[in-house]
């Protein structure tokens, strides 16, 4: 679900439902082409759709993070998005990126998740997605 799709009152009824947070982070420059921006969106739309897909109805993706990546100021940034999310009531919080990431990373100790792309460019795998997410929620 887009953060855009939820009214006030339909926030108040499906918030105990609505448990995790998305944020996408683009992982943009400036210094791209035109192309090599919409790259990265197309990118970063098929990381989306393997979180967003199968959860749907448990899940609220937020507006992406278009500029930087995961580290230095972005990172922080990135951080405190992830921590202001959980302090507004979120459980868990996704990160999904344009651009390949270490699972594994504590770059950003407030997300449960990060998913990216491999180095070739391609979205994870759903299953490994789909293991990953309901792993986080029944809290292994």
């Amino acid at each position: 679900m887009k953060f855009s799709e939820l009214s006030p009152d339909q926030w108040a009824e499906l918030q105990p439902y609505l448990d995790t947070a998305v944020l996408p982070v683009t992982g943009l420059t400036g210094a791209e082409m035109p192309f090599q921006a919409t790259e990265a969106l197309e990118r970063l739309r098929d990381v989306l759709y393997q979180i967003e897909s199968p959860f749907k109805g448990r899940i609220v993706t937020y507006p992406a993070c278009q500029y930087g990546d995961l580290t230095d100021n972005a990172g922080r940034q990135v951080e405190a998005i992830c921590a202001k999310l959980k302090q507004t009531g979120f459980r868990y919080v996704i990160i999904a990126a344009a651009f390949p990431v270490d699972p594994r990373s504590e770059l950003i100790p407030s997300a449960d998740l990060l998913f990216g792309t491999s180095t070739d460019g391609l979205p994870p795998a759903a299953e490994t997605v789909s293991e990953a997410v309901r792993r986080i929620w029944l809290g292994q």
